[in-house]
């Protein structure tokens, strides 16, 4: 007898033929503890150039298909050719030496977000700082900011706590939104994220989440969080809702910093170089 016999399994044999014949079925789309669409345990893996150890944040770029780069220290914009791997340098030397921590590009602007929630606007081309535009965070608190993304529906860049000032026993990762059209800051919040709801999905009342990154998905309209603290995923709603938590791999991820999306919702995790080079990881997406 067959350890599967369809008499006596019918509904089970049918589902293992189905999942062996085609990988368009649901279930071939989700890896095990993974988001809808992507498999976290086979990611294909690159590594990066030295001068990317302290890669902090990622933005795609769909002109030339790659991806702009910010490393903590370097006063360069990088430009990370998917095709090929090299490496180049898009702008430099557009700011003093700052903490620099997440970036967005969009066709000829690229913003640039330093850890105190100053925004740098860095057209292209820039060669020095006359050419960038500074935007100051509203807040005189002490504020840790390593987070910011675009939202296309209200226009704006969003940046997110890492640890702000006023959040202290609140529970809470705040999020402010800097508009796009006016150039300002909201100085009130535009959402905010339970720490308690990330631990109760995940259910590990100790697990830390500070975010180090997000971008929302061009295809499900959600937005995706990491933390390199507590090596999680985190996905909300783009108002904040929590909606699903996964724990990252900590040999693959052992400092996930930046993330970000092709249109067709491939997705770029970008990896500090904690214990050796940074890496940058690719998942593809099977909708």
């Amino acid at each position: 007898m067959t350890l599967f016999s369809q008499t006596r399994f019918p509904v089970i044999g049918a589902l293992l033929l189905v999942c062996a014949v085609t990988l368009q079925t649901s279930c071939a789309q989700k890896g095990p503890g993974s988001p809808e669409g992507y498999d976290l345990r086979t990611p294909k893996k690159r590594q990066l150039s030295k001068v990317l150890n302290e890669i902090s944040g990622l933005s795609f770029n769909p002109d030339s298909n790659s991806l702009f780069a910010i490393s903590d220290s370097k006063r360069k914009i990088f430009s990370i050719n998917l095709k090929t791997e090299k490496l180049r340098d898009y702008a430099e030397k557009f700011w003093e030496q700052s903490d620099f921590e997440d970036l967005v590009n969009f066709s000829d602007t690229t913003y640039v977000l330093i850890s105190d929630g100053t925004i740098l606007c860095v057209p292209r081309g820039v060669k020095d700082t006359s050419g960038t535009v500074v935007y100051p965070f509203w807040s005189e608190e002490e504020n840790d900011f390593e987070t910011m993304y675009y939202d296309s529906a209200v226009n704006a860049l969003v940046i997110l706590c890492k640890t702000c000032g006023h959040e202290k026993g609140q529970g809470t990762r705040t999020a402010y939104r800097f508009n796009l059209s006016t150039k300002d800051f909201d100085t009130s919040a535009f959402y905010s994220i339970s720490t308690e709801d990330v631990r109760a999905s995940i259910k590990k009342s100790d697990v830390t989440f500070k975010p180090s990154a997000a971008a929302i998905h061009p295809i499900d309209k959600r937005l995706y969080i990491l933390s390199s603290a507590g090596q999680l995923l985190v996905i909300t709603s783009t108002r904040g809702k929590v909606l699903e938590v996964y724990n990252l791999n900590p040999d693959r991820n052992p400092q996930a910093e930046g993330i970000s999306f092709a249109p067709n919702g491939t997705m770029y995790i970008s990896n500090e170089g904690k214990y050796g080079k940074a890496t940058l990881h690719i998942y593809h997406y099977a909708n």
